[in-house]
């Protein structure tokens, strides 16, 4: 019985710790991983949310206010907007067009 309990003593001395250090190493790794990916996990909802807030922002082209939604009429000056938009033909096709240039000599 003696013979046999030191090779199970140490066998027993040298395999745990192995265990156990690979166990603190992976543990480490993860802790690790996630202190850097949960701040990029968070950084890229924020530029998607900024996204999607900047897109929701209109400029009046009266007053030059800025405002929030999706509504066609200013909230300072009850301007229409896009009301240019329509009055100029922007969907004539721009070969029909004449663009007058004047020359002029530098001395």
């Amino acid at each position: 019985m003696q013979n046999k309990l030191i090779p199970y003593s140490l066998i027993f001395i040298l395999i745990i710790p192995l265990f156990g250090l690979n166990f603190l190493i992976g543990l480490i790794g993860n802790i690790l991983i996630l202190i850097f990916l949960v701040p990029l996990l968070l950084l890229g909802i924020g530029l998607l949310s900024l996204n999607s807030f900047k897109s929701n922002i209109n400029s009046c082209e009266n007053c030059g206010s800025n405002f929030i939604g999706k509504s066609n009429i200013c909230p300072n000056c009850d301007y229409e907007l896009g009301k240019n938009l329509s009055e100029n033909d922007l969907s004539s096709d721009a070969s029909n067009k004449i663009i007058e240039i004047k020359a002029e000599e530098i001395n």
